[in-house]
């Protein structure tokens, strides 16, 4: 008869745990699949850039909560993680941080200044991770890096437009240039420059402003003091506002051209002052008669109670930008990025 012997059976004990801790183990280690897709967005929303901010919020949830609807990407639901930059580059690259390290999102929509845009820039090349800006307008955005994309039009088009503009069509042959030290402000500063003065113009006056500053009459004085055909004016609505206010003050009357001025903040705070000035802006129209247009504009307006403007639609195209190419390449940044490059 055979028989087991105490040690025999105690290395058959040791070697079921050990088979069992294995299997635990392994069990352990195999990777848990995601039931959602994390989307980070990093957005300028009580800052000076907040009305752009609020739009492009405003599109971007309007598309999740309509991709959610319909079943999500590949079946699982959109998770959508919003940290705000407030319009500053350190506070975009800690959100930055945070979103990647601590919410492992391989794609994030935005930032949406210029400024927190290329200083993020370097951190999602290192870490093969997709920003997807719909505001960012400097130049510089362009060769900023393989994982860095936007979807708005880039800010030279712009400079370019008003500079022709200025020359061919209002006859302005002498300028001033003021404009904020952002990266966007110094983007189309330079271009406007280049180009207006291929043109044959004359740029009598060159100088920058603070972001957040309100009080600019010792640089309108140094400007009424110069004989000059009008002023290129590179801000946001809300400084804008206030040099347009403080200009009709001091008795400064020119020609008055800048950039994206579609807020009501300008409005508000520059009244009167704001009648009769020039700016460009890439066309969004809500009338458009196309089906997506119109569509996107019906619920805009349904939810946020008026019509959506350029950044509510970039924003609200980004998400769609990202599903496409999460169906096409894959849940991941290198994924991503690849198949953004396929999209046309």
């Amino acid at each position: 008869m055979y028989r087991i012997n105490h040690k025999s059976s105690s290395a058959l004990a040791i070697i079921s745990i050990l088979i069992a801790s294995l299997m635990v183990f392994s069990f352990g280690c195999v990777k848990k699949e995601e039931k959602e897709i994390k989307i980070g967005a990093i957005n300028s929303l009580p800052g000076s850039a907040a009305p752009y901010g609020e739009n492009s919020q405003n599109g971007i949830q309007l598309a999740v909560d309509e991709i959610n609807k319909k079943g999500g990407i590949k079946g699982k639901k959109i998770k959508l993680l919003v940290e705000d930059d407030k319009t500053d580059p350190q506070t975009a690259v800690a959100a930055f941080k945070k979103l990647v390290n601590v919410d492992k999102v391989p794609i994030i929509i935005g930032p949406l200044s210029s400024s927190s845009a290329m200083a993020c820039a370097p951190l999602a090349n290192e870490n093969k991770t997709v920003i997807l800006s719909p505001g960012a307008a400097t130049p510089k955005l362009t060769e900023a890096g393989d994982y860095v994309f936007r979807n708005r039009a880039p800010g030279q088009l712009e400079a370019i437009q008003m500079a022709e503009f200025a020359f061919n069509k209002l006859a302005l042959h002498k300028m001033a240039i003021f404009y904020i030290n952002t990266d966007y402000g110094v983007g189309f500063k330079d271009i406007f420059k280049k180009h207006f003065e291929e043109l044959g113009g004359n740029i009598v006056f060159l100088e920058s402003f603070d972001k957040g500053q309100s009080d600019f009459r010792t640089h309108l004085a140094k400007i009424k003091g110069i004989k000059l055909d009008g002023i290129y004016v590179l801000g946001v609505p809300i400084e804008v506002g206030h040099i347009l206010k403080q200009s009709a003050e001091l008795g400064l009357k020119t020609k008055f051209l800048m950039n994206n001025m579609e807020d009501l903040n300008l409005l508000k705070i520059a009244g009167k002052a704001a009648e009769g000035i020039f700016f460009a802006i890439p066309t969004f129209d809500p009338n458009k008669p196309i089906q997506n247009v119109q569509t996107f504009t019906n619920e805009y307006k349904n939810r946020y109670g008026r019509a959506p403007e350029m950044f509510a639609a970039d924003g609200y195209d980004a998400v769609f930008l990202i599903k496409e190419a999460i169906e096409k390449g894959g849940y991941s940044g290198e994924g991503i990025k690849n198949a953004l490059y396929q999209i046309k």
